[in-house]
């Protein structure tokens, strides 16, 4: 960066992360389930409606806090997590078709009722990664700004609301549900190893233009590693509580005004897809719960269309396994990234021939 330019820069970021540091403080300290994550994107999202700038801030904060995720996760994979995943298979397959068909008829309808343009409204619908979502808008001539407004909306309802609705809905089910096993973190030099495998997996991936690289990468390369017993990680849990504060920072940083205007054109329509995904989404999850050996919180938490670096970050606080979580979202999102751009090249390919008809026969 220009010379001139750096304690600017260095103080936008210093203040975007005060924000979001101090909403995760002051959430966990009342209490509030998956504080950290959900403290910092509340508080970062008032920062910027207050005027406050992050500046670049926020795309570093959310890829740095994705690769420390990603590996965290991928830290965590061993030998005895393929048993309930196999089990859990096709029970899983139904559920990612379920929740990504659902995604596509809601945006379906979304482009019918709001002046909406089809690949506008169907990436809208479709439960992917806000990063990526916003990606595929750009690529395929949609209002990625929309896309953004819609699915950050998205994200953040099932962020405020999910941790709450958990615990309710487990509280009824104790037989189903296992509290989170302590973690018996791994010394320096492994740490430092395992930081720098997930660091260099992540790097790769999106040397690759792998869609959300920066997660994918890091859970591919040190998960198959531990799963061929490579033994990296554990790792210590301050890093999983840095990842939930950067991801949750950088969240609530796309917030502005202009989004929430954005927002208000479309809102009735766009509040009726969140509210049905999640619906689905959590009715999706009771079935895993009782088809599979999954408990509770991590079938709903697999199944609440929350995203691949969210749902996970949430899972270990609420009770639930962040490896099955991320597995599940992570196949769903990579049945996404392959059958999205298909899907809307069909539509642009079939409305291009609409028109050069109707041109046609003027």
């Amino acid at each position: 960066m220009p010379t001139g330019r750096w304690p600017a820069d260095l103080r936008q970021g210093l203040a975007l992360l005060v924000a979001g540091a101090g909403g995760a403080w002051v959430a966990q300290r009342i209490a509030v389930p998956a504080g950290v994550i959900v403290g910092a994107l509340l508080a970062s999202g008032l920062f910027r409606l207050v005027g406050g700038d992050p500046g670049p801030w926020r795309g570093r904060y959310g890829r740095v806090g994705r690769l420390l995720l990603g590996t965290v996760i991928g830290a965590a994979f061993g030998p005895d997590v393929l048993t309930p995943l196999k089990t859990a298979l096709l029970p899983m397959a139904v559920v990612t078709a379920v929740i990504v068909g659902v995604g596509l008829g809601l945006g379906w309808v979304l482009g019918r009722l709001t002046p909406l343009d089809p690949s506008t409204a169907l990436i809208s619908g479709v439960p992917g990664g806000l990063p990526a979502m916003a990606a595929i808008a750009d690529e395929s001539a949609a209002d990625a700004t929309v896309v953004t407004v819609i699915h950050f909306a998205r994200l953040t309802t099932i962020l405020v609301l999910v941790p709450v609705l958990i615990p309710l809905l487990a509280a009824g089910n104790s037989e189903n549900t296992v509290a989170p096993g302590v973690i018996e973190a791994a010394g320096f030099w492994h740490t430092a190893v395992t930081l720098t495998v997930g660091l260099l997996g992540g790097l790769a991936a999106l040397r690759l233009r792998i869609p959300t690289g920066d997660l994918i990468g890091p859970i591919l390369v040190v998960g198959g590693a531990n799963l061929l017993g490579a033994g990296l990680g554990t790792l210590a849990e301050g890093f999983r509580q840095l990842a939930m504060l950067l991801i949750g920072t950088a969240v609530g940083a796309q917030m502005s005004r202009e989004s929430l205007r954005l927002l208000r054109q479309v809102a009735l329509p766009a509040a009726a897809l969140i509210v049905t995904l999640i619906s689905v989404g959590l009715g999706l999850g009771w079935g895993l719960s009782r088809v599979t050996s999954l408990d509770l919180a991590s079938a709903l938490l697999s199944s609440v269309p929350g995203g691949a670096s969210t749902m996970p970050a949430v899972a270990h606080d609420l009770g639930g396994d962040m490896r099955l979580v991320a597995a599940l979202h992570l196949t769903r999102q990579l049945v996404i990234f392959i059958l999205l751009p298909a899907i809307l090249g069909h539509l642009l390919r079939g409305r291009r021939h609409s028109q050069a008809s109707l041109i046609g026969s003027e």
